[in-house]
């Protein structure tokens, strides 16, 4: 990995977040480079899915600090006026980091045309024909092009998380954050929509993807991230991480999962 001829995209510095008493990220410290794809691994409850919705403020941090390309949020523990402040920035981070969730969340009283025109039209104010003419290219580009005047309900969950996937596209963001894409799909459409993220990542996205595909971490990942009761306790390239864990945790996770002594 050139990570030193890398501009870090999201740095995240000394993060925490509790509920209430219940601290479910622990100083969290970790930098996301450009171009580079992250799969974020680890048991349910090991706060992988928190962690995502933290970078985007979906889920206000406690304490320490996230940057995304010059924007800051910062704990509101630390201060309470952060709470503020922190609202300003993740206005300017949602312009440029795309989300896309478990559930699809298309609105099921527009096409899948409709879908993918609507936050640029509405939120970017970009002119309709404009965005249709886009929004035709990313249709075409995650392979639903021939479904672009379906409803959500016609579609198979993989073809609707295509399309959820067109969408966040669609605003042009610099950052796409993958909340278990695939969790929700029945297992035959897994594919289609992991064969979507490798375009993506061969096309360079930078990518920070919670996943449970071991294949697609393995393949598509510059870095895996390997998370426990709160910390990122690995953090390296596929191979490392997999086969020599520093951790007993993580040794005892992966090989479980992948049948690794």
């Amino acid at each position: 990995m050139a990570e030193n001829n890398r501009k870090a995209i999201i740095s995240v510095k000394n993060m925490a977040k509790n509920y209430g008493e219940t601290e479910v990220l622990k100083k969290i410290d970790v930098d996301i480079y450009e171009g580079q794809v992250v799969s974020v691994l680890g048991p349910s409850g090991s706060g992988k899915s928190t962690f995502l919705r933290c970078l985007n403020n979906l889920e206000e941090i406690t304490s320490g600090e996230i940057t995304i390309d010059g924007n800051t949020l910062k704990g509101i523990a630390d201060d309470p006026k952060n709470k503020k402040l922190n609202e300003k920035a993740a206005r300017e981070i949602r312009k440029n980091v795309g989300m896309v969730f478990q559930q699809f969340n298309l609105w099921p009283h527009k096409t899948v045309l409709e879908n993918v025109m609507e936050c640029p039209v509405h939120v970017k104010k970009i002119k309709k024909d404009e965005a249709k003419k886009t929004a035709i290219e990313l249709l075409e580009r995650v392979g639903m092009a021939g479904k672009a005047d379906a409803y959500p309900s016609q579609l198979s969950g993989g073809q609707q998380q295509r399309v959820a996937i067109a969408r966040t596209l669609a605003m042009k963001p610099d950052i796409v954050l993958f909340d278990e894409p695939t969790s929700a799909l029945d297992p035959e459409f897994v594919g289609e929509v992991l064969d979507v993220m490798k375009k993506l990542a061969e096309d360079g996205m930078t990518m920070l993807v919670v996943t449970h595909e071991m294949g697609f971490a393995a393949e598509v990942s510059d870095r895996v991230c390997f998370m426990d009761s709160g910390y990122i306790i690995e953090d390296g390239e596929p191979e490392e991480v997999f086969k020599n864990p520093k951790s007993e945790r993580a040794r005892a996770f992966f090989s479980k999962i992948l049948n690794v002594g």
